[in-house]
């Protein structure tokens, strides 16, 4: 059977895809940061997924007391803000409140990230680390805070493809990881990796 590595910094996060992956293949779960020996000593897999919003490899940092004020204060901001769409204005303004609302609520999930020391920088260095290793095996981004700049980022960087996690039914889902792994066996792609280049799906899909 096909072996698979998942790393995730949420224990919750590795037995959630465990349910989609395991009859598929054998699972191998890598808790980040604490299993991340285990993981840089592992055997080759046929692939690997990982979360991309991690913290660095000495774990989440403790939020300060001015990240918990500054939280606070913002978490109050965004819901005001969202409380006043309800107010006597016309439908196109509120569509643009809305937008403008979603967009200061993201900035409020940045700023929690942040104080936790979970960043695309970490799982974008973990990813380069493990394509030294391995090179040939392709390697998935699967996150529940992916954006859009998050997938060209991670594509550019060298990633075979990326995933918002619930944003697909678990068939499509192994879909697109068998899809990840037939990719690299194409002749044409092993003539553009040789040049030094990166691929992935969007690249040359189906």
């Amino acid at each position: 059977m096909r072996r698979l590595i998942f790393i995730d910094d949420d224990r919750a996060e590795l037995e959630t895809f465990r349910d989609i992956v395991g009859n598929s293949y054998a699972y191998e779960t890598i808790h980040w940061p604490k299993d991340s020996s285990k993981l840089f000593a592992a055997a080759t897999p046929n692939i690997f997924v990982s979360d991309l919003y991690l913290p660095s490899e000495d774990g989440d940092r403790q939020p300060t007391h001015d990240d918990r004020r500054k939280g606070a204060i913002q978490v109050k901001e965004v819901g005001n803000r969202f409380q006043d769409l309800y107010t006597e204005i016309d439908d196109k303004a509120r569509l643009q409140e809305t937008m403008k609302a979603i967009a200061q609520a993201y900035e409020m999930l940045q700023l929690q990230w942040r104080a936790l020391g979970q960043s695309p920088d970490n799982g974008i260095a973990l990813f380069a680390k493990v394509k030294a290793l391995h090179p040939q095996v392709p390697f998935v981004f699967y996150s529940r805070k992916i954006t859009p700049e998050d997938v060209m980022r991670v594509l550019k960087a060298g990633a075979t493809d990326a995933i918002r996690k619930g944003a697909m039914e678990p068939k499509e889902l192994l879909g697109r990881l068998e899809a990840a792994q037939e990719l690299h066996k194409k002749p044409e792609v092993q003539a553009v990796k040789e040049r030094g280049l990166n691929v992935n799906t969007t690249l040359i899909p189906g």
